[in-house]
């Protein structure tokens, strides 16, 4: 059985690399410390009052039994957006994170719903919130390029997902694209085509997650009914060889986690996940963390997994990278000024 490889770990080279991430969730990325400071400050109770002992009730170190259980353990996390001032410190310290791992662009994506929910927030004055961590994060010198995508959470019925599609739309200067998550055996993709309408309409990027605990027929359909750019996960892609060339000829992107995936019970163990399978027959691949406060891990982490554990090669890794380039919600000309900074080697 494969184990996570310890942070600690001599990987200079894999730290030192400028790296891109396209799948992250901001509700995903908070600290132990902050959540313990957070609640500290709104007099909450916590299991633990120390991020050793929180550990064990809000991350995920070995696989569940199953998605659902997986996202159940967000309570905790999603319990920190208590303020508008939290929200702003949270979103910084995301992207303090990712300076520190060496990752120059990337793509936070949040649920208005499931963020703003629990402490009966403002949709728009978090939007804010998060707009200002992000400010505050540039003047503190922090060289990571972002976008954000919005999510509509599946779970929470189609009237929320009209009203995440209105918000997006309403919110469009800071929106860089739109992703429907949550709960997916239940709600196939085609339910939502109505309520995604307007997106398509107003040419909003689409990503969305399918293909991490449902069927191959749920990536299919997001592809071939949503016209989705992007899968979140995409991993039962590789469960139906048609499926799969079917991503592959229209140059969908995977947005594959494979420590996530194997904590989710996408896959039964690291070594077993299609990512490079699926690379090496024409996919578009990336590599994510997914929910990097969830599981302990970042970016270098999960390079290192697919390096040591799957077997990617240092040309696998540029090719990933190239990918999530391309694929990147961000403008071209944001794009070509990281491009030209940071990611010359990619030429090589």
């Amino acid at each position: 059985m494969w184990e996570a490889i310890s942070l600690e770990s001599p990987d200079v080279d894999l730290r030192a690399l400028p790296k891109i991430e396209l799948h992250r969730h901001l509700e995903g990325a908070v600290r132990l410390s902050t959540i313990i400071d957070l609640a500290r400050q709104a007099g909450a109770a916590l299991p633990a009052d120390t991020p050793e002992g929180l550990a064990p009730f809000a991350q995920i170190h070995e696989p569940l039994a199953s998605l659902d259980e997986a996202l159940e353990r967000f309570a905790i996390a999603q319990d920190s957006f208590r303020s508008y001032g939290a929200v702003r410190r949270i979103a910084f310290e995301a992207v303090e994170d990712l300076a520190v791992d060496n990752v120059r662009l990337a793509e936070l994506r949040f649920s208005p719903d499931f963020m703003c929910r629990p402490a009966g927030l403002d949709w728009d004055a978090a939007m804010d919130a998060v707009l200002e961590g992000l400010e505050d994060a540039n003047a503190a010198g922090h060289d990571v390029r972002i976008g954000l995508i919005v999510i509509a959470s599946r779970n929470y019925g189609t009237e929320s997902v009209e009203r995440t599609a209105a918000f997006a739309l309403r919110r469009r200067e800071h929106v860089v694209g739109f992703d429907l998550a949550g709960p997916e055996l239940e709600f196939p993709p085609a339910m939502f085509a109505e309520a995604l309408r307007p997106i398509r309409d107003a040419g909003i990027h689409l990503t969305m997650h399918y293909g991490e605990s449902g069927p191959p027929e749920y990536p299919r359909e997001a592809m071939e009914v949503l016209r989705t750019e992007r899968l979140g996960h995409g991993v039962s892609v590789s469960h139906d060889p048609t499926v799969a060339d079917l991503a592959i000829e229209r140059g969908v992107t995977l947005e594959m986690c494979p420590t996530s995936n194997w904590l989710t019970r996408a896959v039964p163990s690291v070594e077993e996940h299609p990512a490079l399978d699926l690379l090496r027959r024409g996919a578009r691949v990336t590599l994510n963390t997914d929910d990097p406060g969830l599981f302990g891990i970042d970016l270098t982490h999960e390079l290192r997994v697919a390096r040591d554990a799957i077997g990617f090669t240092d040309d696998d890794l540029g090719q990933v990278t190239r990918n999530a380039l391309e694929a990147c919600f961000l403008p071209a000309d944001v794009k070509d000024a990281v491009r030209a900074k940071h990611f010359g080697w990619l030429a090589a």
